[in-house]
């Protein structure tokens, strides 16, 4: 929806024009009363399908009003139309191939534009090329050939309908000249410049949003832009600096990315998770809402190290702590390789591991990702009746590991000798902590002992997961093998939102949107 329309945008568009009440956040069926305070202004339909006869896809733009007796728009809105509103949409490496060519409705062509430049070399380089000898002196062979050609031709039909053959540059018209003009910049080798088409795709993307700077400078900001991944071949620094040149410019702009970097630019309720349903293709957004329990300020110190990649993903398995995260993730490996009709790794089943940092948080961020159209699941030591309650109404699927602790469960599941080996190998490889003393003795019992102090004091190291990933599969924990049992089924059961942006699907996992808002003063959504 399209609204702060000024007087020459409603007179251009007065067939689309609906009303919107900002009050109550409705639109008007009908026409407001001389008193309202409702807004003209335009909705625009997006419309992408996949064509089965031509194998591809298609996209077209329609206006929401008028409608037809069956609900359908019946106005298709075009390129020139989305211009009006200063609608910049930048895809992800594909405006780049043509964005600085001459040809008619390139980018450079639309700066052009933009800014009033007419380009008055057309016919003096027509001219030119017009006296250009491609086959003369320099070339008598060819010359030759091509006189054959009209002796040849001469004996066919009459002399003038075929005279004299020649070889020019082009057809010698301002569209031929437009499709074969490319630009040259320099490649970092001295004296070697290459076209433009041929850059890389990070120096191709970064060129072509200076280029979407330029006519929103001229437009003072009256524009609203759509960047489809701005982080594509794109370093850290530099994409943060894309995105703050874009919020910079004013109007409203529209990011959809998997990018740490690009999300941590923005406040929560910036963000909304798009999702594409798998059976209908039923595109829909839900909005980036932090639980009650969660500060602002631990989410944007955290979208990097934890949330991004549940945000991003179709599946997210929400653990007690870093010690379950990374032991299910380092045993789903090893399970995985050792009998894949059984196991399968977390990440290539769409599940994303999330570390909720205590067993009270669990059934917060369990709702909290689930309100976002993720499938969740949660995996916990044993809990208080209440507290298992809330966890399993929170969560799609509830594993109630039935142990007080996780060190419990990998000391009473492993078995002795594995853990015996291990132990031995820390030993021997020098990467005993000296904190923690070594087995007293050669007996099961000593050793037992030894481990049973050594998980809990050294959980940022991660040895429980070290331990886990390197079993047998005879030698698996019960508790944690049947966990990645029904992670993997419920993966197959389950049928998820494929989530997404714009009008592709080929992503396996979630597009993030971020936005920012209008300021006013021009046309936004």
């Amino acid at each position: 929806m399209i609204v702060d329309l000024d007087e020459e945008l409603q007179s251009r568009f007065r067939n689309n024009l609906e009303f919107w009440d900002a009050a109550n956040r409705t639109l008007l069926s009908t026409l407001p009363g001389l008193d309202s305070d409702a807004l003209p202004c335009v909705r625009i339909r997006f419309v992408g399908r996949y064509d089965v006869d031509e194998d591809d896809f298609e996209g077209r733009t329609w206006f929401c009003s008028p409608e037809d007796d069956a609900g359908s728009p019946t106005n298709e809105a075009r390129s020139a139309d989305k211009r009006e509103f200063g609608f910049l949409l930048l895809r992800a490496l594909r405006t780049g191939t043509r964005a600085m060519s001459m040809e008619r409705g390139s980018l450079l062509d639309f700066v052009l534009r933009a800014f009033e430049v007419e380009v008055q070399m057309w016919e003096n380089l027509l001219e030119k090329l017009r006296g250009v000898t491609v086959a003369g002196e320099e070339n008598p062979e060819f010359g030759q050939i091509l006189s054959s050609i009209d002796e040849a031709m001469k004996q066919i039909v009459a002399a003038e309908w075929a005279d004299a053959p020649h070889l020019r540059v082009s057809e010698l018209t301002r569209e031929d000249l437009r499709r074969v003009l490319r630009s040259f910049m320099a490649t970092g080798a001295a004296g070697y410049a290459a076209p433009f088409n041929h850059q890389g795709s990070g120096t191709i993307n970064s060129l072509v949003i200076a280029m979407l700077t330029l006519i929103a400078q001229k437009r003072n900001g009256r524009v609203i832009f759509a960047i489809e991944e701005p982080e594509i071949s794109v370093p850290p620094t530099a994409q943060k600096r894309v995105v703050d040149l874009i919020l910079a410019l004013g109007g409203q702009a529209i990011f959809t990315t998997h990018s740490p970097y690009v999300l941590e630019e923005f406040e929560p309720e910036q963000m909304t998770v798009t999702s594409r349903t798998h059976s209908t293709g039923e595109l829909s957004g839900t909005r980036v809402t932090l639980p009650a329990s969660l500060r602002v300020k631990a989410f944007r110190t955290g979208i990097r190290t934890r949330f991004c990649e549940a945000l991003l993903a179709r599946r997210v398995l929400v653990t007690e702590g870093d010690t379950e995260a990374a032991s299910y993730a380092a045993l789903a490996k090893t399970a995985a390789r050792a009998n894949p009709a059984r196991f399968a790794r977390l990440d290539t089943r769409g599940w994303a591991i999330f570390d909720a940092q205590g067993e009270t948080n669990v059934a917060g961020f369990a709702a909290f990702f689930r309100g976002l159209g993720k499938n969740v699941a949660s995996v916990f030591d044993q809990q208080p009746v209440d507290r298992l309650a809330e966890i399993e109404a929170s969560s799609d699927i509830a594993f109630e590991q039935p142990y007080a602790g996780f060190e419990d469960l990998v000391l009473a599941e492993v078995p002795i000798s594995a853990q015996r080996s291990y132990v031995d190998a820390l030993v021997a490889d020098g990467v005993w902590p000296a904190h923690v003393p070594e087995p007293a003795d050669g007996t099961d019992s000593a050793y037992a002992e030894t481990l049973k102090k050594l998980l809990p004091k050294t959980k940022g190291d991660r040895f429980a997961a070290d331990l886990v990933s390197g079993l047998a599969e005879p030698d698996f924990p019960p508790t944690m093998a049947s966990v990645l049992e029904g992670l993997k089924e419920a993966s197959e059961a389950l049928a998820p939102a494929v989530a997404e942006a714009g009008a592709e699907s080929d992503e396996p996992g979630a597009h993030v949107g971020a936005a920012k808002e209008p300021d006013g003063g021009g046309p936004g959504t």
